[in-house]
This record gives structure tokens, C-alpha cells and sequence, in this order.
């Protein structure tokens, strides 16, 4: 009775470790994705197929939609910088998806970085939160 008592003096603690598992979950799910993104990406340019896909993207027309949103001569100015990009980097592409390798240990490293981050702020913001007195208490001092 006494703990449960302590806990509803205090509902801010139970917040800030509910945003915290938020966050970490939010914070997982986006450093899984950019594994996931970067071993695609990786097999991708291992296989040479990311110069094909790079040369259909800077060849594809623009959307009549897009046309009243992006000047055309910028979209041909990007293409033609992407084709000059791909052609420059034709023999290097194939290295790069190998040297991916070491990418997805970073990312998981980069990951656990930030959820300690984020532990210690949570674990701090409930230290504080523990020296804040409760509305009981207040009224007591009060006197009401």
C-alpha cells in the first residue's frame, strides 16, 4: 500500500519511463531500418544493378504534378549531374558496396550511444522528479 501510495504521489515518473520506452522503441525501429537500408544498399552496389537503377532515375521524365512545383531545367540539371556521378564512379561503385561491411556495426553502435542517451536523461529526470514535493506534501506545509 505504501509503494502504490509513493507511486501516485509522483505520476510524472511513470510518464517519463513510458516516453522513455517510446522513444527507445521508435529509437530501435529506426536503427534496424537503416541496417536493413544499408545491407540492400550494400548488395546493390556490389552487383553493379545501383548504375542501372541510377541511370533509369536520371532518364524518368517528371510528373505533370511535379511540373507545376519543380522548374523542369533544375530536375534535367539534377539528372545530369547524377548520369556524370554514375559514369565518374563506374568502377568504384562495386568497392563501395563491399566496404559497406563496417557500416552496420556502426549503426548499432550509434544505436546503443543513444539509448544510454536516453537512459541517463530518463534515470536523471526521475532523480529530480523525486526531490519535487508531491501536492500532499505541499498542502501540508501549507497548512490546508
Amino acid at each position: 500500500m505504501l509503494r502504490m501510495q509513493h507511486l501516485q504521489s509522483h505520476p510524472m515518473k511513470i510518464a517519463v519511463w513510458i516516453v522513455f520506452a517510446l522513444l527507445a522503441a521508435l529509437w530501435t525501429g529506426a536503427a534496424l531500418l537503416f541496417v536493413t537500408v544499408s545491407e540492400w544498399a550494400a548488395g546493390l552496389l556490389a552487383s553493379g544493378q545501383a548504375e542501372q537503377l541510377g541511370t533509369a532515375a536520371a532518364t524518368m521524365p517528371l510528373p505533370p504534378a511535379l511540373a507545376l512545383w519543380i522548374d523542369p531545367a533544375t530536375v534535367k540539371l539534377a539528372q545530369e549531374g547524377v548520369l556524370w556521378l554514375l559514369n565518374s564512379a563506374r568502377d568504384v561503385l562495386p568497392l563501395l558496396g563491399s566496404a559497406m561491411g563496417w557500416l552496420e556495426p556502426l549503426i548499432w553502435l550509434l544505436w546503443l550511444f543513444g539509448l544510454v542517451v536516453m537512459l541517463v536523461l530518463a534515470g536523471a529526470a526521475h532523480l529530480l522528479l523525486g526531490r519535487v514535493p508531491s501536492v500532499q506534501q505541499l498542502r501540508q506545509q501549507a497548512g490546508i
